[in-house]
């Protein structure tokens, strides 16, 4: 929530006319600030009568007769208070009737039975603003009026009844409060008391006491926020005299905050004298108190009690270190009021996560409320048996694979079913997890997580843990590695496969799943396979097992080129391919000869290697006889690797769809590379598709050329596009023999700067479609560390932000050795100094902005923040 951009405080007739003090927040400032503008000027919707208030003024303005304007004057007095301070108003001027004419010597008769008549003197204006604009001039208008020809009239309109005290002449105060108010201050008065003009005299007492517990501020935050409370809720001054409670310093903090979460619309004891003290106490530091009764206010308004935040700022309160103040308040909403915490159990969790992972605690006092089941997991699991990251890994399972918002309720069943399914599944993890220590209990929690965050499907992933959990434990001993995770493809292969699907993975042999885990050595190539395998088996299962138990390692090769695809155009691609000839045919219904006959015909037709030995080629094509024997035996022979030649075809299918516009497959390995980036992306997809087109054309760097990339350089005039794009720096890095930093200048080359490191730029990747951009806009360049046999060792990005610095982003991977990051260090200085131009410092203060030149979007991995702490040492001073 926010504070109310404006916020009418009063409105006030004055000798300049009719104005309102308003509490201004509009430009986000906290707190808001007070202001007077004319009330024409004032928003029609924070003031519904203004228009008609206006015409009633202007009347009285224009008044020359009392019993016309007397209405509208009344209508004025009682929807503003006049603005008068200590400082009498001057007296309005005097009118007087126009005299008679006279009568005399030329005129005995005074024009009496004359034709001719004086003109008639204009009436005068009767000045009845002027009276208005001080109460202390309305009290003597008042005193010299006939009560009985015009009686006042009341706010509703009607005449105001004459009493027993009819001898009583009638005042300002009397008639707004039966002169009960006392002595108001003029900073008070204009702040306060037009909200409270009709409210009980009690309400106008309590919030002159607040405001001077608060200092009597005549202007600043301790008269803007509590003016501004009043305004909102005459009634709320309990809320606000919480404020008093308070050290000075924080008083402004809670009010900021009662406005902020419309704490004034709750009951006023909802947050009591007590918890706010306990509230108080919790940090010395202003922010974070600032954050905790944000928290505490904001979860009110969900009916979330006071204990049960409270509760979480305890908590918080021990983690200064694992928290950002700026994101505190956030981290302490709740949506709802959890039931069961056990505290115990969240202790021992606490013992188990240590402190580099204290974070969990608030996160598991939000889950419990949100996540049923939860607390019985905190408790059943023996945290005693976990190292911290395990422990880490473990609670992900249970409040990261499953949202919940009450926001949408459209995913609240499939989320409850999900969530069942993995409660379902604790007690095989649990027991796989236990059984496990060190470096495999790391696999297996790893294995459970990717399972459960990649099944979507709660009802089959609780079947499936009959066939699966066995073997999720088999692939956590030896002769498996420990650092290798296959969770990801095992749940993608398993979600879309029916249960003797199931079967069929848990029966596989060693070998298979070694050759699984080998294809599934880096991280990224593990996301292609499972989504290849997705796709796979959910349009052809019956074919996706068969490979998998005979040709494992020509499946992983596959499901990885075609977890390339974007989903859709995958699903497509599949649904088509399934009528080609090798895929339509029932091979195991043709006699063996005629099958071989018609595997030899594709196998030729398509360049794809013939499973066929070659006698039997031979045989088929007429130079040599065989005998039946023969032919029976080769026939086997050749139908034992049908399932090798049908992956083979299938890749040859793949290749041959996404590689069709620009012909490039086959250039490079690095051209492979771009042409299967390019059948992955949507974003940037028409840039690197147009790069294709021209680098398949022979014109590789027009991007270079392009206006985009033009206009850009024509708007820094300070940089050189030749030492930018075609800079010839390189640097040896001390310590690494043969390993050298150069800019990379292959345009295919700059589009692996993630899959050369395994960063999410790479292909498969989240932010796969940032390559592109590295690529197509000119003010990007990527850095290389390469060894002597050219193989990439890191690789940093390097980009000039539109105030003409060189920002350096982080370097990948993030396990790069010291020698490589001083040497990455070295070479922006270098860069920066052959283009003459500073290279940004990190500073909170002071942000970088990169432009987005030709490509359509770019990922900001962040600058790299330690940068400095790879600079060479400073010289020695000598002594």
């Amino acid at each position: 929530m926010s504070i109310e951009p404006v916020t009418l405080l009063s409105l006030m007739r004055g000798a300049d006319g009719l104005s309102a003090w308003v509490a201004d927040a509009a430009d986000k400032a906290d707190p808001p600030a007070l202001r007077r503008m004319a009330l024409a000027d004032l928003p029609a919707g924070l003031c519904p009568q203004r228009d008609a208030l206006l015409a009633d003024w202007r009347q009285v303005c224009a008044a020359r007769e009392l019993d016309a304007a007397w209405p509208a004057l009344w209508r004025v007095f009682w929807a503003t208070l006049s603005e008068s301070g200590e400082a009498a108003a001057p007296m309005p001027r005097r009118v007087t009737p126009a005299p008679a004419p006279k009568a005399s010597a030329a005129h005995p008769r005074a024009f009496r039975g004359t034709k001719f008549q004086p003109p008639k003197a204009a009436a005068p204006v009767l000045d009845l603003a002027a009276w208005l604009a001080d109460d202390r001039l309305f009290d003597g208008l008042l005193a010299r009026h006939d009560h009985a020809r015009l009686p006042l009239r009341g706010a509703d309109g009607a005449a105001l009844a004459h009493g027993a005290d009819a001898d009583r002449v009638p005042t300002v105060a009397g008639l707004l409060a039966q002169g009960q108010w006392p002595a108001l201050p003029d900073a008070f008065r204009r702040a306060f008391l037009w909200s409270l003009r009709t409210r009980p005299v009690d309400d106008l007492l309590a919030w002159l006491q607040l405001w001077r517990g608060l200092g009597s501020a005549p202007q600043g935050p301790a008269l803007a926020l509590p003016a501004t409370l009043c305004a909102l809720a005459p009634g709320a001054h309990a809320w606000a005299a919480l404020a008093l409670t308070l050290a000075p310093s924080r008083r402004t903090i809670l009010l900021t905050a009662l406005l902020k979460q419309r704490a004034y619309l709750l009951a006023p004891g909802a947050l009591n004298r007590q918890q706010l003290a306990e509230i108080d106490a919790l940090d010395a530091d202003d922010d974070r108190f600032s954050a905790y009764i944000n928290a505490v206010l904001d979860n009110l308004q969900r009916k979330v009690g006071v204990a049960y935040t409270l509760t979480a700022c305890v908590l918080a309160s021990r983690q200064k270190d694992g928290y950002r103040t700026s994101g505190l308040a956030s981290e302490l909403r709740a949506c709802k009021e959890g039931a069961d915490l056990p505290l115990d159990d969240v202790a021992r969790m606490r013992a188990a996560l240590g402190a580099k992972h204290e974070h969990w605690e608030s996160i598991v006092w939000r889950k419990c409320a949100q996540v049923p089941g939860l607390p019985h997991i905190l408790r059943e699991t023996c945290w005693e048996k976990l190292s911290a990251d395990v422990a880490d890994t473990w609670l992900s399972i249970f409040t990261g694979t499953v949202w919940y918002d009450d926001d949408h309720k459209e995913t609240e069943k499939q989320n409850d079913t999900r969530w069942r399914g993995h409660l379902a599944a604790f007690p095989a993890w649990h027991a796989g997890l236990i059984s496990l220590s060190g470096a495999w209990q790391e696999k297996y929690a790893r294995m459970a997580r990717d399972y459960a965050g990649s099944w979507d499907d709660g009802e089959t992933l609780r079947d499936s843990m009959a066939c699966l959990a066995p073997l999720q434990r088999r692939l956590c001993r030896a002769p498996f590695s420990a650092d290798i995770d296959i969770g990801h493809p095992l749940s993608s292969l398993a979600e879309s496969l029916p249960p003797q699907g199931w079967q069929q993975l848990a029966a596989a042999g060693e070998r298979t799943w070694l050759t699984v885990e080998r294809a599934c050595r880096r991280d990224d190539h593990a996301g292609l396979i499972g989504r290849g395998l997705a796709g796979l088996a959910q349009c052809w299962p019956a074919f996706t097992m068969r490979s998998f138990d005979a040709a494992p390692a020509g499946l992983m090769r596959v499901a990885r080129l075609l977890g390339c695809m974007a989903w859709q155009r995958r699903s497509q691609f599949l649904s088509q391919t399934a009528h080609a000839p090798w895929f339509a045919t029932r091979w195991t219904d043709l006699a063996p000869y005629d099958a071989c006959r018609t595997l030899y015909r594709l196998c030729t037709g398509c360049g794809v290697q013939s499973p066929l030995p070659r006698r039997l080629r031979e045989h088929i094509e007429g130079s040599t006889v065989l005998s039946e024997a023969q032919i029976a035996r080769h026939c086997r022979l050749a139908m034992s690797r049908l399932p090798h030649t049908l992956l083979a075809a299938l890749e040859q299918a793949v290749l041959r769809s996404i590689d069709q516009p620009f012909k490039l497959h086959d250039r490079s390995g690095a051209a492979s590379h771009a042409v299967r980036l390019a059948a992955g992306i949507d974003t940037n997809r028409k840039g690197l598709r147009r790069f294709l087109r021209e680098h398949g054309e022979g014109r590789a760097c027009a991007y270079l050329d392009h206006p985009l990339n033009r206009a850009w350089f024509a708007r820094h005039p300070r940089i050189d596009a030749a030492a930018w794009q075609g800079s010839t720096l390189r640097m040896d890095v001390d310590g690494l023999d043969g390993v050298r930093l150069t800019v990379a200048n292959d345009p295919l080359d700059i589009l692996m700067l993630g899959t050369h490191v395994g960063s999410c730029l790479g292909l498969g990747g989240s932010c796969d479609y940032s390559a592109v951009a590295c690529l197509l806009d000119a003010n990007k360049q990527v850095v290389y560390a390469r060894d002597a046999a050219g193989r990439v060792l890191a690789r940093q990005l390097l980009a000039i932000d539109e105030r003409e610095r060189l920002v350096c982003f982080s370097v990948y991977p993030i396990n790069a050795g010291v020698p490589l990051l001083r040497a990455f260090h070295a070479f922006g200085e270098a860069m920066a100094a052959s283009l003459g131009i500073d290279i940004y410092r990190h500073d909170d203060d002071d942000g970088y902005e990169v432009a987005i030149v030709l490509a359509e979007y770019w990922w900001d991995d962040g600058v790299w923040q330690d940068r400095d702490s790879y600079a060479p040492a400073p010289p020695a001073l000598a002594s």
